[in-house]
């Protein structure tokens, strides 16, 4: 940006505010996505949830990803979160465009925010892609197994199933939330909640209170 000369004070620091909120924004950003980070992604929540205005938030990660890293190393799993990353945003251009944001926590963690009436259909979108894509990920070997045998934590062999992706939703629709955290806690749970059963799955809560 650059300023022409003369120039009046008030239009100098307007401009000045601006690069500085343009670099602070471009630095919150994950390195290995490119996605928002942590300060944008809780900047995102609150300004939903003090506008009143309705709004479902997904949080997704995968399962059985530490083996997977483990196994094939960081590269490739890195592959796969950058993939999973695109995946997101294309299922957001095309089922909400301009009304929705995607973040990426780190690691194998995502946060979605979408209207209520788009979050069903976007997390099954995800769950879909995720699982047509993931047997790609695997050797030829692995995949016809479907399985990996990694080191657990005790430093014995244990098998891993393949990559599933679970998604928790919280949404305004039936309930209302206080602030971030209250929202985030709720997703969280939905999403542990998945977990209980195999392969890849989504939840929404439905709860009123």
């Amino acid at each position: 940006d650059y300023i022409v000369k003369p120039f009046d004070t008030p239009e100098l620091l307007a401009r000045v505010r601006g690069v500085l909120r343009r670099s602070k924004e471009m630095k919150d950003e994950s390195p290995l996505t490119g996605l928002p980070g942590n300060v944008r992604i809780q900047e995102e929540i609150e300004g939903r949830v003090s506008s009143g205005n309705e709004f479902a938030l997904l949080y997704a990660d995968l399962d059985q990803f530490k083996a997977f890293n483990d196994h094939y190393g960081f590269a490739r799993g890195d592959q796969v979160i950058q993939e999973l990353a695109r995946s997101m945003e294309d299922v957001l251009e095309e089922l909400v465009p301009g009304d929705a944001f995607v973040g990426h926590l780190g690691g194998d963690d995502f946060v979605l925010v979408v209207p209520p009436s788009a979050a069903a259909l976007v997390a099954d979108t995800i769950v879909q892609r995720f699982d047509d894509r993931s047997p790609e990920y695997y050797d030829e070997a692995d995949r016809e197994r479907g399985w990996i045998e990694v080191l657990n934590r005790r430093g014995e062999q244990q098998r891993f199933p393949p990559l599933t992706i679970s998604i928790g939703i919280a949404s305004t629709q039936r309930r209302r939330f206080a602030h971030f955290a209250e929202v985030v806690a709720v997703a969280t749970e939905m999403k542990n909640f998945t977990k209980s059963t195999p392969g890849s799955s989504w939840a929404i809560d439905r709860r009123t209170t």
